[in-house]
């Protein structure tokens, strides 16, 4: 079986081997690469953690295993920095923890854009706050940016409700539900929220209006799917 995909993590297995998780056009995988830690493997560079790679995988009575890899993309770049580093670190946490099965061809395209737009100098911070969005689509959490998730109006939009899924209008804004967010925090989330992958590369934000949208929506991802994302921590380390 030969796949196309992007490693997320590597995890060392006995002496030399690992086991690899690979986001991949269809699915999600995980495979047992026997001596990839090994100096003289041929496979190593392949199964590196945030490298797109054709995988030929064989399948056996303990599963699927690797028989070749070869390295389409390493994305080096955004590997040369440590804002670079700790993007990828969350963006690859974030992929581990939310992405199961057949989830993974929902969120290929935007985890390829994300890690390409890293590599190729985009702001880590707003790249990674694109992807959380597109991450939470994928699995059911977005949340409805173009009118009032009570009203249904699209005017007078003033607050986010991560409780009720959405924008709130002014009317009905409620204190103990809602957040109140200023014209710009709104239009952000608005923006991030209908982004497609292929928009990546045609916003930009300050890194402290990523980061105060990424700690929301990493509270809202624990409280609605238990998901910890424990690397958010060196994203503010870093910026």
């Amino acid at each position: 079986m030969e796949i196309i995909g992007i490693v997320t993590r590597l995890t060392p297995f006995k002496e030399k081997d690992a086991m690899i998780n690979v986001v991949a056009e269809n699915k999600a995988y995980s495979f047992l690469a026997r001596g990839v830690l090994g100096i003289a493997s041929k496979n190593m560079a392949s199964v590196q953690p945030y490298t797109k790679s054709r995988f030929v995988l064989t399948k056996g009575k303990e599963g699927l295993s690797l028989r070749t890899g070869t390295v389409i993309d390493s994305y080096a770049k955004a590997k040369e920095g440590l804002a670079g580093l700790t993007a990828l670190s969350f963006i690859g946490e974030l992929t581990n923890k939310a992405i199961e099965g057949e989830e993974a061809a929902k969120i290929f395209p935007a985890l390829g854009m994300a890690l390409a737009n890293i590599d190729a100098g985009f702001h880590p911070l707003t790249i990674v706050l694109l992807y959380f969005a597109a991450v939470l689509k994928a699995i059911g959490f977005g949340l409805e940016v173009t009118k009032c998730v009570i009203s249904g109006q699209r005017s007078d939009i003033s607050a986010i409700s991560y409780l009720d899924g959405g924008f709130v209008a002014a009317p009905y804004f409620d204190a103990l539900r809602h957040q109140k967010r200023n014209e710009r925090q709104l239009k952000i989330i608005r923006q991030i929220f209908l982004a497609e992958a292929t928009d990546f590369d045609r916003v930009a934000f300050t890194s402290g209006e990523c980061l105060e949208i990424i700690k929301d929506l990493s509270v809202y991802i624990q409280d609605g799917a238990g998901i910890n994302l424990k690397s958010i921590f060196l994203l503010e380390k870093s910026s």
